[in-house]
């Protein structure tokens, strides 16, 4: 059976009792609504319900991981529903109810009321725990379900005869025996029962955040490596034995994790992540409508910090969801997220499961989201996966790895991917899938609804301790050796801005295991600082290692110019090595490749010693087969890559500045050159990396300001030229990808715009840059800019600018701060991306139309307006029965209120009655009208509610029009109107 989440008690029934004929057929005929006799069927459910969870108890080592999931989601149903069946046969009832409901359904009529009420409940799908919500949160969610079904119980007594016998005071003793009462003693009973469930599968206790870690004092051990997490893992193991190929495939990700680092210099060495890795916080939700992954402060303001990483994957990886929806993991570049991604592959029991890891740059470039399904499917055979004895696992690490040159966008392969994971759970096989992604990616995809997404947070001062004291205990011999004191806290506290990642962390604690270079320090670091002496100090050291093979001359140990000008060298090389990774959208690219893109874009003179080969660089690599990648060069961790990448384009931007001032005091002054800038930047625009332009904006403000000044000068004068002359003189060989001229025209001038915004620091006025026409200039520009780039470069740009109104009534482009556009849909819809295409296109008729959806929008989400299979949206249904129903055909007429009705259900409960009324109103207008076409829709939804005493007046008044409104329908359906 295909497992669904949540899991009907019918369907939960079926499953566990599947060897037993009579309950299948009580179920069915239950479900069917059949006479049959309540008390007994009750009984008979309970009974059965006990029996089925301790036979799951007893026979739980013979299921596979996948089987265990299925039946713990079915005997969390079965739990919720006996738990209600148990509470209401202890209920005493009052008056003429004291043998139960059953005695009180005393004709066929009410029989078959009440039959309709058990028919409803068992097939309804009980809210099921999930590790991302906490436990009270869970318990939240059950008596919600409670009290939906409590509130229905009176309405069902009220069509009896005897409820006419009955004054106010005893109706109303009834109702409140039957309401919030009745749902508290359930919750007190599913609560024995859900604890019981959690004694016999760990797992479940971990769905339901039973055992959430709370925050840590200061002298409490700090988590390291996930070991918790394969503990509890290997404690419910099936213990069934892995095939070789996935016995070899686990061994491969456990050798990976306890490889040494590559990472090395100066005779420091970097621990591997088997002893070394630390877990951090981190904070979790699910992806909806309006979630902002990408922004802290939405973060921090909807979410809470979480310090029990192992127990909460402990609980995704074994729940439904994890079979359904994919697992995000974000964070800052920096953060750790790889690491993650290699742990987990090495934690998770090769018994249970098979995981295939797969880098965001090894995948094809054309990649289509049935190719990239195809892609997974082939690994998952490859590594022996693709049947129930172990779960596949699928971790794609680096999603802003993925190519942007495709036509295809990252956001559309989300979607392909989901579809994917969601058909192989339909089926015997279903896969999980962990996927990884910067903070600054995530703020221009459309991850899908229902998803879990994790960020990890800053380290903790207690986890930069532990990662500190293992830092210093693993090269304590090195110290000792070289008069070099240990990286100390003191130290390290000056620079807690960026000690609080992990990968700036270990760049501090390598540069200062050279002579202690931190303590030289009089301020703290800047990151693109940090970056360039780390880099720098990796340099000197590869080139001092072997002067025979890196043609380092005798002098550079005595001159320190020649010294400064062989570092200068290797760190062209090794830009132009990112620059080739860049252009080529991630893709992996080979050592022949990479010479020849530096070949045509630097030739060295004659007499110049050979400058030093990036791939004696620690930070460089080839890629290795366990990604199943291509043989190729790499950065170990692609942020390197977007830094060099900064700052060989900022190098440039000052070289152009700095020549236009020579030129401006010269006696015989010549055009600007742009033309290496234009080989450069015509190919891909910087915002394909959101941390591209970050790095470019810190490195430009180290510039002198006159630089500064002279440099926006030269940018607005190239922006307003562009287009106009070609500039391939000299680099017309140099073509990293194949673009057309209007392509490149594009990606300059978007690349121009972008530096010129990160120039500037803040607001560029299109009046001042373009004179009177500048809209216009302004919307030919973006358009050309949409018409040329591929959907993710566009959305990478169209996320990095924004179009405000400058206060004088003209335009201004402003870097994004993290802000919606206005009357924002919500960052994970279509009508989302609609929204700040049309706030970078300056396009004013959108937002007109966006601006007068908005009210819908706020209501409803940013969807309302998706058109599914090509019928009419939801927007359209509602606009059309409040003014065009006269136009509609009936039977669609009937099918829009029941869209309608159906959108009310996922409003809260004052929207929920205010809309419900507004429905109500025009279905009044339209029963007469309409007939018998309506019976069908009016049993489902139409029928009166009851108030509380305590409710507000203004409530009170709805619901008395609800209800004068549902008695008006009924009696025109019934012939009395």
């Amino acid at each position: 059976m295909a497992l669904r989440e949540p899991v009907r008690y019918c369907d939960a029934i079926r499953l566990l009792g599947a060897d037993d004929p009579g309950v299948l057929e009580l179920i069915d005929r239950l479900v069917a609504d059949e006479a049959t006799d309540l008390l007994a069927a009750r009984t008979d459910l309970v009974g059965f319900a006990h029996q089925a969870l301790n036979k799951l108890d007893r026979e739980s080592h013979l299921l596979s991981r996948v089987e265990r999931t299925r039946y713990i989601a079915a005997a969390h149903s079965v739990v919720v529903v006996t738990a209600f069946f148990e509470s209401l046969d202890d209920t005493e009832l009052p008056f003429r109810l004291d043998n139960g409901l059953d005695d009180a359904a005393s004709g066929v009529a009410d029989r078959k009321r009440l039959g309709e009420f058990v028919a409803l409940l068992v097939s309804s799908a009980p809210p099921l725990p999930r590790p991302q919500r906490s436990a009270s949160d869970g318990r939240t969610r059950v008596r919600r379900f409670y009290l939906r079904r409590c509130k229905q119980l009176p309405s069902v007594l009220r069509g009896m005869p005897l409820w006419e016998e009955l004054d106010e005071s005893q109706r109303e003793a009834i109702t409140d025996r039957l309401g919030s009462s009745l749902a508290d003693r359930c919750v007190r009973r599913y609560e024995e029962l859900r604890d019981k469930l959690a004694a016999s599968f760990p797992e479940f206790g971990a769905w339901a955040a039973l055992s959430t870690v709370r925050p840590r004092s200061a002298g409490t051990e700090t988590p390291m490596g996930l070991s918790r997490l394969q503990h509890r893992l290997q404690s419910i193991s099936t213990g069934r034995v892995p095939s070789a190929v996935r016995g070899a495939l686990a061994r491969a990700h456990q050798e990976r994790l306890a490889l040494p680092s590559n990472v090395q210099t100066g005779g420091t060495h970097v621990p591997p992540l088997s002893i070394s890795y630390v877990n951090p916080c981190f904070r979790v939700t699910e992806i909806a409508a309006q979630t902002r992954p990408h922004d802290p402060g939405w973060w921090q303001e909807h979410t809470e910090v979480r310090d029990d990483l192992a127990e909460f994957l402990l609980g995704h990886l074994t729940s439904p969801r994890a079979l359904t929806h994919p697992l995000i993991v974000l964070g800052p570049a920096g953060s750790g997220k790889s690491a993650l991604a290699s742990v987990l592959a090495a934690r998770l029991p090769e018994s249970d499961f098979t995981v295939v890891r797969v880098s965001g740059r090894n995948l094809p470039a054309e990649a289509a989201d049935q190719a990239l399904a195809d892609r997974f499917d082939h690994a998952l055979a490859a590594s022996g996966g693709g049947n129930c004895d172990a779960l596949p696992v699928l971790v794609l690490d680096g999603l802003e790895e993925l190519a942007t040159h495709c036509a295809t966008s990252r956001s559309d392969l989300l979607a392909g991917l989901e579809r994917f994971q969601q058909e192989r759970a339909a089926g015997p096989d279903p896969v999980a899938v962990v996927l990884t992604c910067r903070d600054s990616t995530a703020a221009r995809l459309r991850f899908p609804l229902g998803s879990v997404a994790v960020h990890l947070e800053d380290f903790t001062n207690a986890q930069i301790a532990a990662w500190l004291s293992i830092w210093n205990r693993v090269n304590a011999s090195y110290f000792h050796h070289h008069g070099v004191a240990p990286l100390d806290w003191e130290t390290l506290e000056a620079h807690f801005p960026l000690a609080r990642r992990p990968l700036p962390l270990l760049m501090l604690a390598v540069y200062d295991g050279v002579g202690n270079a931190l303590r030289r320090l009089n301020a703290p670091l800047r990151e693109t600082v940090l970056y360039e002496r780390w880099l720098r100090m990796l340099t000197d050291a590869a080139d001092r290692a072997d002067p025979a093979s890196t043609g380092r001359p005798p002098e550079a140990e005595s001159d320190p110019a020649v010294r400064s000008g062989r570092i200068e060298q290797a760190l062209l090389t090794a830009s132009l090595l990112a620059l080739s990774l860049f252009h080529r959208g991630g893709r992996v690219v080979d050592a022949a490749t990479v010479a020849a893109d530096r070949d045509e874009l630097v030739r060295w003179p004659p007499h110049y010693a050979r400058p030093l080969d990036p791939l004696r660089l620690p930070c460089v690599h080839t890629t290795d087969a366990l990604e199943g990648a291509p043989p190729g060069l790499a950065f170990t961790d692609p942020v390197l890559g977007d830094y060099l990448v900064a700052r060989l384009v900022a190098e440039e931007l000052a070289e152009l500045a700095e020549a236009r001032i020579r030129e401006l005091r010269s006696i015989r002054p010549a055009p600007l050159d742009d033309s290496f800038l234009y080989a450069l930047l015509s190919f891909t625009p910087l915002s394909a990396s959101g941390e591209v332009p970050r790095f470019l904006a810190e490195r430009l403000r180290l510039l002198a300001p006159h630089v500064r000044d002279e440099l926006r000068l030269v940018l607005a004068d190239l922006l307003r030229e562009a287009g106009r002359h070609r500039r391939e003189a000299h680099y017309g060989g140099y073509r990293p990808v194949d673009l057309g001229a209007a392509p490149r025209d594009a990606v300059y001038t978007a690349n121009l715009m972008l530096v010129l915004v990160a120039v500037h620091g803040g607001a560029v006025p299109l009046r001042e840059l373009f004179g009177q026409d500048a809209v216009a200039r302004w919307r030919s520009l973006a358009h050309l800019w949409r018409s040329q780039l591929p959907p993710e470069q566009w959305a990478g740009l169209r996320d990095m600018l924004r179009v405000r109104d400058d206060g004088r009534g003209g335009l201004a482009v402003h870097p994004y701060d993290g802000t919606p556009v206005e009357d924002d849909p919500g960052a994970q819809t279509d009508l989302g991306e609609v929204a700040r295409d049309a706030a970078l296109l300056a396009d004013s008729g959108t937002q007109q139309l966006l601006h007068a959806l908005s009210p819908l929008i706020r209501l409803f989400g940013g969807d309302v307006t998706a058109r599914g299979g090509g019928g009419v949206s939801d927007a359209h249904a509602l606009l059309a029965l409040a003014f065009g129903a006269a136009q509609v055909p009936d039977e669609e007429l009937v099918a829009y209120y029941e869209r309608a009705f159906a959108l009310a259900d996922g409003l809260d409960s004052d929207e929920r009655l205010r809309f419900t009324v507004f429905l109500l109103r025009q279905l009044r207008g339209h029963t007469h009208r309409l007939g018998a076409r309506l019976v069908p829709l009016t049993a489902r939804h139409v029928r009166p509610i009851r108030v509380a005493r305590s409710a507000r007046p203004s409530v009170r008044r709805l619901a008395e029009e609800h209800n004068d409104h549902v008695t008006a329908i009924r009696d025109v359906l019934a012939g009395r109107g």
